[in-house]
């Protein structure tokens, strides 16, 4: 990401306000009884962490990652509000790389870079699960984003399709348009 990613990012995480809210998306607490009670678990583009928050209150040991400080701040805040730990790590995915077999659960929400399907991959140990959910095509009818910045139709089933999929919807209700995906890898 850019230097103008980050602080568009900063500028959006600069208010007492959490902009997506301080509960978990819907799609991971609707599929929580799918999650272990324990692993090591990667929040990716983590902003300010209620889905890390909603994991590591679940008994995960939660890495929430983000470009932005003042997400991860937020992150931490929300984490020390519902008494739950966990480690926040600021990081450009554009000039990281993820380890490889170091997760057992992966969260990627409202954040697309089609360069990081093969890091989560790598990252997830066999028997691990992703939760992903972002825009899709659809969501062009309802928004100014980008074409890049949104998935194909089926294009999470197409990409993780070795995973066993276990959960999966794509969902076009004005003004929101996404896939939500929960897979385990091989």
């Amino acid at each position: 990401m850019s230097l103008k990613d980050k602080e568009k990012w900063d500028d959006k995480f600069s208010t007492d306000e959490y902009i997506t809210g301080k509960e978990p998306s819907r799609w991971l607490e609707e599929n929580a009884g799918l999650l272990n009670t324990s692993g090591k678990a990667l929040d990716i583009a983590g902003g300010e962490g209620r889905n890390s928050v909603f994991v590591a209150s679940r008994g995960y040991e939660v890495t929430c990652l983000d470009i932005s400080q003042n997400g991860l701040t937020k992150a931490r805040a929300l984490a020390h509000e519902k008494k739950a730990k966990i480690t926040t790590l600021h990081a450009d995915l554009d000039n990281s790389s993820l380890l490889e077999n170091e997760y057992d659960l992966v969260l990627c929400f409202n954040f697309l870079d089609r360069n990081l399907f093969s890091g989560i991959r790598k990252t997830l140990k066999s028997g691990g699960l992703l939760f992903y959910e972002t825009f899709t095509l659809d969501y062009l009818k309802y928004s100014s984003f980008k074409r890049e910045w949104v998935l194909e139709l089926n294009e999470l089933l197409q990409v993780f399709g070795d995973f066993r999929i276990l959960r999966y919807q794509e969902v076009d209700e004005d003004p929101r348009a996404f896939a939500s995906l929960v897979a385990q890898k091989p």
